[in-house]
């Protein structure tokens, strides 16, 4: 159908929109992102310092404004880290389609998508933990010293994991578009 735009391709154009204003403003991406799918405006975002890194951490670490872990620039709430794990994985291209849809229902089912999910909570960091349940969570400061609290890190982390143990979401054993099979017993 002609003349029609998909809700993948709106989705997309969204995502560009955020992206380029968050850029041009120097507004942190995923303070910009949370504030959106909060309802308010991408202009009440923390500001981010200008990009100084050289590493792959330092361009996907954002800088955070406080010690909470919901404050920007570290994990927001499970509707906005999954909005920023689809334009993350876009970048591999899964933020469509059966690959998003095996993604989403995969990380959904191990954490909510919370950047604080723990397998066991009184000792978080050394067993399952973070929105990919990284195990031990540790595991991702490979992907950027905020780990801990950073939805965008632990993302990072997790899409690397996958396209290198797996290749695709669709891939990983006993996920599935509507949820993991029975015998799925995490990765």
């Amino acid at each position: 159908m002609a003349g029609k735009i998909s809700g993948t391709a709106l989705g997309a154009i969204f995502a560009g929109a955020v992206f380029m204003y968050a850029g041009i403003k120097g507004k942190s991406i995923p303070a910009a992102v949370q504030a959106v799918v909060q309802g308010k405006s991408p202009a009440t975002a923390a500001s981010t310092a200008a990009i100084t890194g050289t590493t792959a951490a330092d361009l996907t670490a954002p800088t955070s404004t406080g010690s909470s872990s919901s404050s920007s620039g570290g994990g927001g709430p499970p509707s906005a880290n999954k909005v920023l794990g689809q334009v993350m994985a876009a970048a591999y291209g899964w933020g469509s389609g059966q690959e998003w849809a095996y993604l989403e229902s995969g990380w959904e089912e191990e954490s909510g998508w919370s950047t604080t999910a723990a397998n066991v909570p009184s000792d978080p960091y050394d067993h399952a933990y973070g929105i990919p349940q990284a195990n031990p969570g540790s595991k991702m400061a490979s992907a950027g010293a905020s780990w801990k609290t950073s939805a965008a890190t632990q993302i990072k982390w997790g899409l690397d994991y996958i396209k290198a143990e797996y290749g695709s979401p669709t891939q990983v054993p006993n996920w599935s578009a509507s949820g993991p099979t029975a015998a799925y017993e995490g990765y």
